[in-house]
């Protein structure tokens, strides 16, 4: 993963995207940062999403975070060529807990 001098998320991504959290750090919280910002962000936030993150790690995001939502996943499981039985969140349990929540 490389995370380039500026640590805090504060300036790199719209503060919309972080609306419910106070500070949050590129590196110690890159998994919660790229699935919030993979199902959120627009245009420019995904490019400066992928100028800090590796694909690689992106990828591991899609495919580990259960709170991802099923269209965000399934669009960057096409992006990325990524089977759709790898995906947490699209197995049954999960999109049926998410219903219930």
């Amino acid at each position: 993963m490389v995370v380039k001098r500026n640590k805090k998320k504060k300036n790199v991504f719209r503060s919309t995207l972080f609306w419910d959290v106070k500070d949050v750090d590129l590196k110690k919280n890159a998994n919660f940062v790229i699935a919030r910002v993979l199902d959120y962000g627009d245009e420019k936030d995904i490019a400066k999403l992928r100028a800090i993150y590796a694909d690689r790690k992106i990828v591991a995001v899609v495919k580990q975070c259960r709170g991802l939502m099923p269209i965000t996943a399934k669009y960057w499981a096409a992006y990325f060529k990524i089977p759709l039985k790898e995906i947490k969140c699209l197995k049954k349990c999960y999109q049926k807990m998410r219903l219930m929540q």
